[in-house]
């Protein structure tokens, strides 16, 4: 584990250790995503020499790399959270947007201190926001375009030796760098939640709250509302609070306010 000089030089480059605070059994996903983080979930309960048994080591290395996928909200970061805690592992988030230096050569060195720390740690890599990263590389017509196109191919270099498993969290469904896909071992979509899967999310939370509530909520109308588990999450927050300012039980009344505020912020 980093020490605190280590924790505070990382915390400069945008690096920081997430609270491992969820359970896989709390996440309302589709089918098909459960089956893919399952995939790695197998991975991960796997030895790291087990490549080498298998007689595959010639071929690939013994790193697990994920690609997750999905609007903002939609459960990535509880996801890595989730399988990091199924494992015993730590996480590492990092924001590249943040680890990209201004200074041009620079972005190199903290990648390399980025990876140093986890492989130390042992723990799963997440780069957040890897949209910038990912995306197709630009026709070279000065000297910044080349330079990041070279950051481009250092990731993709680290990403090779890269032991643990490393998740690419991006927002954005298209336009991926091909050669960042042909490394790709999972691919897994984070879709926004459905109505039935909304209603899931609303009662999973408003289980949670530790206020007095109305004897009828009903989830299946506040479910109408299209937010992704994020939005829920901070609309059940915001009615909470009401509730508590109002001295009240929590109500449809609170929920409804809450959740069409949400609604008006993205309008």
């Amino acid at each position: 584990m980093a020490n605190l000089i280590d924790e505070q030089q990382l915390g400069s480059l945008g690096v920081r250790r997430i609270a491992i605070d969820t359970d896989p059994e709390e996440l309302v996903l589709p089918t098909e995503t459960e089956k893919r983080l399952g995939w790695i979930a197998r991975w991960l309960s796997q030895p790291p020499f087990i490549f080498r048994d298998w007689g595959l080591s010639r071929y690939v290395d013994g790193g697990l790399r994920a690609l997750f996928r999905g609007d903002s909200g939609t459960g990535k970061t509880m996801a890595a959270v989730a399988l990091a805690k199924s494992a015993g592992l730590e996480l590492y988030r990092i924001d590249l947007g943040r680890v990209v230096s201004q200074y041009i050569g620079e972005t190199e060195k903290n990648l390399d201190r980025a990876f140093k720390a986890a492989e130390e740690a042992g723990a799963i890599l997440m780069f957040d926001e890897a949209d910038a990263l990912m995306a197709k590389r630009t026709q070279v017509s000065d000297a910044h375009d080349r330079y990041a196109n070279l950051e481009v191919a250092y990731l993709l270099q680290r990403l090779e030796s890269f032991s643990g498993l490393a998740i690419l969290a991006s927002n954005r469904r298209d336009g991926f760098d091909q050669a960042i896909l042909g490394r790709i071992d999972v691919l897994v979509d984070f879709p926004r939640p459905d109505a039935a899967a909304r209603a899931a999310i609303w009662g999973r939370l408003l289980g949670a709250v530790k206020l007095d509530k109305a004897e009828k909520i009903d989830l299946a109308q506040i479910a109408r509302h299209e937010l992704s588990g994020a939005e829920i999450l901070r609309a059940v927050r915001m009615a909470s609070l009401l509730a508590a300012s109002e001295e009240m039980p929590l109500d449809m009344a609170h929920l409804e306010t809450a959740a069409q505020e949400r609604v008006e912020m993205r309008r």
